[in-house]
């Protein structure tokens, strides 16, 4: 199995060459576990999904969950939860009522073919601009290039740390969605390949080793401990 992930810190990123986050230690507690070592590859997240929905065995991670993907991979997890939120730039004043209200304020910042681009072109929004990775994404919002940046309250300020900026520097204007984060299983993958992590994670949450990574990379935030399967069922 091959096994693709992106630079979105804390959840997963490429640290000296090599991955790390909050996702990559769960998955390698799980390899320790089922006594696996394939290489998790950091790549960009275009190229990774373009891998998984075109290959069997690919595990994909972390991939949030809707609808559309339930159709496309079986998801196992949660490994983290969070909001997606539109923001701005701390001193820019708009308030705004309603989502579609964002659609006539300006660019809206996203990461290519990531969720945060496939909700809004599926609430009907034109007026995104589309960046190859989410520090690009950032950097325009903060240069003032676009008007909102669309991302998650689990990686904006770790991206903007990366980016030798305070978290002061943004703002929400809109909590818009939750964001559930799975492990995405490629169709063709084996049932029984699927069902060795989806126990494994089970035993990791239970024996609180998953309690204390989430910890380390989101300190004070409640770790998800439901375990569940979703989406293709595997043969």
């Amino acid at each position: 199995m091959q096994l693709f992930t992106e630079e979105w810190p804390p959840i997963t990123f490429s640290r000296e060459g090599k991955p790390a986050g909050l996702a990559v230690e769960v998955v390698q507690a799980i390899q320790k576990r089922l006594g696996q070592q394939q290489d998790i590859q950091v790549v960009p997240w275009a190229r990774g999904y373009r891998m998984a929905t075109a290959l069997p065995d690919v595990m994909l991670f972390t991939t949030t969950r809707t609808a559309e993907r339930e159709q496309l991979f079986t998801l196992v997890g949660p490994v983290a939860l969070g909001i997606n939120n539109l923001y701005v730039r701390q001193a820019d004043t708009l308030q705004l009522r309603a989502l579609d209200d964002a659609k006539l304020h300006g660019l809206i910042g996203v990461y290519k073919d990531t969720v945060f681009q496939q909700f809004l072109e599926r609430q009907g929004f034109d007026n995104l601009d589309i960046s190859p990775d989410p520090q690009s994404a950032a950097r325009k919002l903060l240069a003032g290039r676009v008007r909102f940046w669309f991302d998650s309250n689990l990686t904006a300020p770790a991206i903007l740390k990366g980016l030798h900026v305070p978290t002061t520097a943004i703002r929400s204007v809109m909590a818009v969605e939750e964001n559930n984060l799975y492990l995405a299983f490629s169709k063709g993958t084996p049932a029984a390949t699927i069902e060795s992590w989806r126990t494994s994670l089970q035993a990791l949450k239970q024996s609180g080793e998953f309690a204390r990574i989430y910890q380390r990379w989101l300190p004070g935030e409640q770790p998800p401990m439901r375990v569940e399967v979703i989406g293709i069922l595997p043969h």
